[in-house]
């Protein structure tokens, strides 16, 4: 039974009988997994108020390549960031992150998305309060694009203007732009929410604040080609934050 140790994001914790916990990890060197942290949950361990989702740091256990649950032998912390916590929107964002990572993170080792997942996370916590919607969806439109589902955004899919002065929408099930004249009475955005997207889109947080429909089409397309029909709960909490 090798012994493994790797830097590790916490992507989800729950308690297992009344003393234990299971945690959900993205490694760095063994792409996502399972361990079992027995004892966590007593008052003098050390790892008590360590383990909470969002957290990296390095991680050493137990590793049996036949099995699905490991066992967590330490956990040193490099950054908690419980403060993520406290703001609904940056919880919000985080856990979509998080929540992507947990459903379509490849079995195997990918260092871009552990390293776009830390950023994003990070960014998340150190933005300023009125920048925090366009972290949150640049932050959620660059995981997107590591894990295989960026939007075609170069310009209309049908015939090929570039609408960098025109109407146009993002078609959802298509993943890419259309022009106005090619989707008679579909949902436009003007020129500057075109842009707005697009650089969203290429993880750039800087600029105008986006509007609430740019939640709405970063939720649609997630649902359409990401979660491929599977609930998302933490999309569902983003859009709740956006109404509020």
């Amino acid at each position: 039974m090798p012994i493994v140790t790797t830097r590790s994001v916490v992507l989800q914790t729950y308690p297992y009988s009344d003393t234990s916990k299971i945690l959900r990890l993205l490694t760095l060197d063994h792409g996502p997994q399972s361990v079992m942290a027995r004892g966590a949950l007593r008052p003098r361990s050390r790892l008590s108020g360590v383990l909470e989702p969002f957290a990296d740091g390095t991680a050493t256990f137990y590793f049996k390549p036949d099995r699905d649950l490991h066992t967590l032998s330490e956990f040193e912390l490099a950054r908690e960031r419980q403060a993520l916590g406290r703001d609904l929107r940056r919880y919000a964002a985080a856990s979509v992150l998080c929540e992507l990572v947990l459903r379509l993170a490849p079995a195997e080792r990918d260092l871009e998305l552990y390293g776009v997942l830390i950023g994003g996370l990070d960014a998340l916590l150190e933005a300023r309060p009125g920048s925090v919607p366009g972290t949150a969806l640049a932050a959620c439109w660059s995981l997107v694009d590591v894990l295989g589902f960026a939007p075609d955004l170069s310009g209309c899919s049908r015939c090929g203007d570039d609408l960098s002065l025109r109407e146009g929408g993002l078609d959802v099930r298509d993943g890419a732009l259309v022009c106005q004249r090619c989707l008679p009475g579909g949902r436009v955005l003007p020129p500057g929410e075109l842009e707005t997207l697009r650089r969203l889109a290429a993880g750039t947080a800087e600029g105008p604040t986006p509007s609430s429909r740019q939640v709405h089409l970063l939720v649609e397309f997630i649902r359409h080609h990401a979660a491929e029909g599977i609930r998302l709960r933490s999309l569902d909490f983003l859009l709740a934050e956006e109404v509020r």
